[in-house]
């Protein structure tokens, strides 16, 4: 009695303190989370990755001898695993007092701060607050059963995740709302693809869908097993990561020699539509959750929320020691049930579709497809202004934006007002959508408004698919891996290529590390140029965070336009701008955030295992010391993570792939572009809509794949710009003798898709 008294003691203080943990949790469906593909053809599939050894590379192994032990506990009964939520559901509840004690205190985000700017790019969904509150509820049960069932026994801490996670949630009052969310009794007779990425494979109807968890390469790891952020191999704490930032990545100008700002773009486009964090907000009320006092010191423990992660300033950081910052803002990402619905270690949620699938464009929510159409001849909803079209104005400026203005744009994914060059990047999409709605509509003046808008949806996703695969994955990964079998786009005819037990979930490395190597190919002045395509004026990305009104200033639109094919990128390594690594979100104020420091935490928050781990994944030897990451890094970078680490484990994902050698002819390192390939490897084989998939009731025909395979970014440019007369054939690399430009009016030079294909004949016509 006095046992469980003191146990249960203990872990109410544990819920205070380290709730920040307990909070934000659930996992993915058992199978996704242990293994990336379920296939047995997984060995052949990861084959097609660039590999530096010969030796055979067993995927990572979940059974081990330390089962042995774990089979040997008592095992846990309905009636334990009902205690535990209850006891989560009460501890929850108790939390209300707190938050409101944040509420009268004004410890939230306060608008047109780089905090509000940081909450933007992360904003959680009303529907994802809903799903997360009850993966907290799951968390903090799967912490109380880890310390009632392992600790007592001597079980560690890795070990006990994967104990709880053979434990059910169906007895229990979370069991009906996972069963509710990952329903297998959906109904899938739609010919097009479900807004919310459901309905996919019909055998795993959520498979991709959205709100629910990302897919694990590997096991996480948790300090606790459950949630608690990763220690390092010996001692307390790893280092702080501005420490790491300020150590590793420098600003340094080092300009690419071939690849535009065009690519820098489109990976970005292409990331928000197949991955979407969002953060913790206060479970009662909604409020935001501010982690930092307003002047960049600690707050008091009394009003540190549990989902708080605060990153330490060291007090002789070269820059925000002048400003007196000893804490940098971090909220803990929110997190979903897993799809078999057990217990276990957090995994996070994705707040878009896990599909290559124009969601930041159209919405990943029926609720928000509805709110961005006309229903009138297919078109998406926007506003005409001087004559040109824009997206609509957001239904909440003051939120969406870090400015009072009357230019802040909504659109399917609600960071769409980041950066002008992001803006614009919408903005084309939305009028390449309306224009090939008002073709179609021409054609088929038969078809009513939904058949307009699903058609001209279905041409959009494919020529972003083809856009993707086609000229974009080469440069990232390089032309040999993205002709390898289950990359390389067929020429004509269909593809075989959809296999219905490939699970394309987004993985937590790709979303949180993997496509974060195009922060520092970013440059922090972006060029205006003229129709010569000479620079005639520029602007600084520090001074237009969230504030796109640029766009709609005369000939900006074409100017940028230009600039993204045109101006060159900086090269992928460890030189960032100082615009994204201390201004980052800045307002009107002296200072912003660290980009790198957030991207360090945010891995540590999701339990992604050290860069160590990812090398031995994708073929390269464990390093058994530092001087083991020579075969990818130089040494003086060697040396200075030598000096940062106590070991070889404890390096950070982000700084691992960050500091490897990444040659001219591709955009990430080896390792990066191990875990960017196996991700765009599922993408594209478990997507049952992919766009040269045969067989299927939203299969094309041969003629409009032949129109589709057309598609070029180019053309997309010329199609929808405003007025640019000029432009070379692939934008993702500088204008050349080989890449020359021509004239946008020339069908021949960039080829100009046909809709004629579409064209219904109507019998008795």
């Amino acid at each position: 009695m006095t046992r469980g008294f003191v146990l249960l003691a203990f872990l109410l203080w544990t819920s205070f303190q380290f709730g920040i943990q307990a909070s934000l949790t659930s996992p993915t469906d058992i199978q996704a989370l242990r293994v990336p593909l379920v296939s047995r053809n997984y060995e052949a599939y990861i084959n097609t990755f660039p590999r530096r050894t010969t030796a055979h590379q067993k995927r990572p192994r979940f059974i081990t001898k330390k089962q042995t032990k774990l089979s040997g506990l008592p095992p846990v009964g309905d009636d334990a695993i009902n205690l535990s939520v209850k006891f989560s559901e009460s501890d929850l509840g108790r939390q209300t007092r707190m938050e409101n004690s944040l509420i009268r205190s004004n410890t939230r985000v306060q608008l047109e701060t780089p905090q509000q700017g940081q909450l933007i790019a992360s904003y959680p969904s009303a529907e994802a607050l809903r799903h997360g509150k009850n993966a907290i509820i799951a968390t903090k049960a799967s912490l109380y059963m880890s310390h009632k069932h392992c600790q007592w026994y001597g079980i560690d801490d890795d070990d006990c995740g994967e104990f709880v996670v053979s434990m059910q949630m169906k007895t229990t009052s979370l069991g009906d709302k996972c069963a509710a969310q990952y329903s297998k009794n959906a109904d899938c007779s739609d010919k097009y693809r479900a807004i919310d990425g459901s309905c996919n494979h019909i055998s795993h109807k959520t498979w991709g869908k959205v709100h629910t968890s990302y897919l694990r390469l590997m096991e996480p790891q948790y300090g606790d097993g459950i949630q608690e952020p990763r220690k390092p191999v010996q001692g307390k704490n790893l280092p702080s990561p501005r420490f790491i930032s300020t150590v590793m990545f420098r600003e340094n100008d080092s300009v690419d020699t071939r690849k535009t700002l065009s690519l820098v773009q489109w990976t970005e486009f292409i990331e928000h539509d197949l991955a979407f964090t969002p953060v913790m907000k206060m479970v009662h009320s909604g409020n935001s959750i501010m982690c930092c006092r307003q002047d960049g010191g600690f707050l008091s423990p009394r009003y540190i929320h549990p989902a708080c992660m605060p990153i330490s300033v060291p007090k002789n950081d070269p820059f925000y020691s002048k400003y007196r910052q000893l804490c940098m803002n971090y909220v803990r990402s929110l997190t979903a049930l897993r799809p078999d619905c057990h217990f276990g270690p957090a995994e996070q949620m994705n707040q878009a579709t896990h599909y290559l699938d124009g969601s930041m464009i159209y919405g990943a929510d029926v609720e928000m497809a509805w709110k961005l159409r006309t229903f009138s001849k297919g078109k998406l909803s926007s506003e005409m202004k001087n004559g040109y079209e824009f997206l609509p104005q957001a239904d909440e400026p003051l939120q969406q934006c870090q400015v009072s203005s009357d230019t802040c744009y909504k659109s399917g994914d609600v960071r769409v007002n980041l950066h002008p060059q992001l803006a614009i990047m919408h903005t084309i999409w939305l009028r390449e959508h309306n224009r090939i709605a008002g073709n179609l509509a021409l054609f088929n003046p038969h078809w009513d408004d939904e058949t307009l808008y699903q058609e001209a949806r279905r041409i959009v996703i494919a020529k972003i698919q083809h856009i993707t695969y086609n000229e974009w994955l080469p440069l990232v990964l390089g032309s040999k891996y993205a002709k390898k079998p289950g990359f390389q786009l067929k020429q004509s005819g269909f593809s075989n290529d959809f296999t219905e037990n490939v699970n394309p979930s987004v993985s937590n490395s790709f979303a949180t590390a993997g496509m974060q190597f195009r922060l520092s190919m970013m440059d922090g002045t972006v060029g205006l140029f003229d129709e010569s395509r000479e620079m005639n004026t520029s602007l600084e990305l520090r001074d237009n965070f969230n504030q796109p009104k640029t766009i709609e200033k005369p000939k900006h639109l074409d100017s940028l336009v230009r600039g993204l094919a045109t101006q060159r990128s900086q090269k992928s390594d460890l030189y960032y701008e100082n615009d994204l690594i201390q201004m980052l979100y800045r307002n009107n104020g002296q200072f912003g955030m660290d980009a790198v420091s957030l991207d360090i935490q945010r891995g540590r928050d999701h339990g992604l295992p050290g860069y160590n781990h990812y090398r031995k994944f994708c073929g390269l030897p464990s390093a058994k010391s530092f001087d083991g990451f020579l075969d990818v890094m130089s040494k003086s970078t060697v040396a200075k993570l030598k000096d940062l680490y106590a070991h070889p484990d404890d390096v950070d994902l982000l700084v691992g792939g960050m500091a490897e050698r990444v040659t001219d002819d591709v955009a990430a390192g080896f390792t990066f572009s191990c875990i960017i390939g196996e991700q765009m490897l599922r993408t594209k084989k478990g997507d049952r809509f992919f766009y040269d998939v045969p067989n299927q009731p939203s299969s094309f025909t041969e003629a409009q794949l032949g129109e589709i395979r057309k598609s070029t970014l180019a053309r997309v440019f010329c199609d929808n710009a405003d007025d640019i007369q000029m432009m070379q054939r692939n934008v993702f690399i500088i204008p050349s003798e080989s890449n020359r430009l021509v004239s946008c009016s020339s069908t021949d030079a960039i080829d100009q898709p046909s809709l004629l294909p579409w064209k219904e004949v109507l019998v008795g016509m």
